[in-house]
């Protein structure tokens, strides 16, 4: 098997785009087989308590129901991570579009945004969270790895590179209207997000689905969960340390 890094140009702002075929093939398609290895817990949620680690973006504010967190929202809405992330750590969740019949089933967008910093405010990520209010455009001012998990009423599956400018720039990768990297309806998906001295990965259920060498690493900053027109739980938040085997 061969390996396909998708690697963005160092020149700023510039991106290499791939198309959707022939598509990535790793020599390494699961966790156990990396080059890291996955050591201490630094954060965890299980959501038995209340969402005090958490800040929200958007008109809809998140629920606790039965010891998961529930997202139940028609418009735009992002819910970050309170504490920044340093240095090579692996983000892990468990996320279910719920598709039991009622207005907010639509079974869309398990998106993520991982990395993320405000170049506008290096030293205060919160300073513009007001404004952001969950409008999808205003995150593009943000530097960040992305991804669209089932965007497009669920017929996309998109990885972009924020680089703090709009227009949002051209996925790295994408998946469109490939059903095995789109939304299953109330299955219950395990993600694990990856940033390793620069590889960024985005695993779902144990799959490597987009893999980036970045020559211009984003090496800290926020995680955040994103959706819009959704009805969905969260589970088992888990931030972990990764080290070198």
């Amino acid at each position: 098997m061969t390996v396909a890094l998708m690697v963005v140009t160092a020149m700023a702002g510039a991106q290499e785009f791939v198309p959707c075929e022939p598509y990535p093939v790793y020599d390494h398609e699961t966790v156990a087989d990396q080059r890291y290895r996955v050591g201490e817990a630094l954060y965890s949620d299980d959501f038995s308590g209340d969402l005090s680690q958490w800040v929200w973006e958007g008109d809809v504010e998140p629920q606790i129901t039965e010891e998961r967190m529930e997202l139940t929202t028609r418009v735009g809405l992002t819910v970050w991570f309170k504490e920044k992330l340093e240095g090579n750590v692996m983000i892990e969740y468990r996320r279910q579009a719920w598709a039991g019949g009622s207005e907010f089933d639509y079974c869309r967008d398990l998106n993520c945004f991982w990395q993320a910093n405000d170049p506008e405010h290096p030293d205060d990520f919160w300073a513009r969270s007001e404004w952001r209010n969950g409008s999808f455009g205003n995150y593009s001012t943000l530097t960040q790895y992305y991804v669209g998990y089932g965007g497009g009423n669920n017929t996309t599956c998109r990885f972009r590179r924020y680089t703090g400018e709009a227009p949002p720039p051209e996925p790295i990768h994408h998946y469109d209207d490939n059903p095995h990297y789109l939304i299953v309806p109330t299955h219950t998906y395990v993600f694990q997000l990856v940033y390793f001295n620069g590889l960024v990965q985005f695993i779902r259920d144990g799959e490597i689905i987009f893999e980036l060498q970045d020559p211009e690493p984003y090496d800290s900053g926020y995680f955040g969960l994103r959706t819009t027109r959704n009805h969905e739980f969260v589970d088992d938040f888990r931030v972990y340390r990764l080290e070198a085997k």
